[in-house]
């Protein structure tokens, strides 16, 4: 079962992954107006990549007047994106977040999912609030008729947004999965008993029976020639000692 999960996080995953990696050519917000004779005025679109556009030349009068400023995303953090979305993709096809002897290789894949996840969440989250709407231009859609100028302004979120919406969705299930396993194999690689069992394969040398056999038959050798010459040195000794009571007896 727990097969058919990993392989079902990771198809969502990888499908995540080509939603990101469309929504960066699509666009992301529509600012538009529209006279009472029904002429658009106005036209704004943004794109991540190729920032606000227009189809009016310039000197276009009101165009321009509305024209969004400090409203676009910096592009290193786009570029960031795009680097981070591809080593995303190359760690989900090329390693298995169930191999232990892959968990540094792990760990660092798995920082980059969470860097994924955390650069869609700035998409999604930070884009409309620090940069749509200190702007003016409404989240995540209005419509309204300004009365001064006869016109009927528009503001709506692009393909490219909802579609970030739904890579985070997407990406969000395995990129967890992964970090739990990593925590997991972190946690028994830390635990008291494999501390020891590391600490007994690192000190523990390799016997060699023959060799503690024969040292144990010279240790014995040498105790029992030791023994021997003791014996044979108080042998003598005894024998010296009884000449001598033998010689002294005579002499009385």
């Amino acid at each position: 079962m727990t097969i058919y999960f990993k392989s079902g996080y990771k198809i969502i995953f990888m499908i995540g992954l080509l939603f990101g990696f469309v929504s960066v050519f699509l666009d992301w917000y529509y600012f538009q107006g529209v006279n009472d004779s029904g002429e658009v005025v106005i036209s704004w679109v943004y794109n991540v990549l190729f920032d606000w556009s227009t189809a009016f030349s310039q000197g276009a009068g009101i165009n321009d007047f509305y024209e969004p400023n400090n409203a676009s995303l910096p592009i290193a953090i786009v570029i960031a994106f795009l680097v981070v979305l591809l080593l995303s993709a190359y760690s989900a096809l090329f390693l298995d977040a169930e191999r232990k002897e892959n968990l540094s290789r792990l760990k660092n894949f798995g920082f980059v999912n969470l860097s994924l996840l955390t650069l869609i969440g700035f998409f999604v989250l930070i884009y409309p609030l620090f940069f749509l709407l200190p702007n003016g231009l409404y989240y995540p859609f209005l419509v309204y008729y300004n009365y001064e100028l006869e016109i009927t302004l528009s503001y709506s979120l692009g393909p490219g947004y909802f579609l970030q919406l739904i890579s985070f969705a997407c990406t969000f299930p395995y990129a967890m999965f992964n970090h739990s396993i990593i925590n997991t194999f972190e946690k028994e690689q830390n635990s008291v008993e494999n501390k020891i069992n590391q600490y007994i394969n690192s000190t523990r040398e390799d016997l060699d029976l023959d060799k503690l056999i024969a040292r144990e038959e010279l240790k014995l050798e040498s105790t029992n020639d030791s023994l021997k010459e003791v014996s044979t040195i108080k042998s003598e000794a005894e024998k010296i000692y009884d000449d001598f009571l033998l010689v002294r007896g005579r002499k009385r």
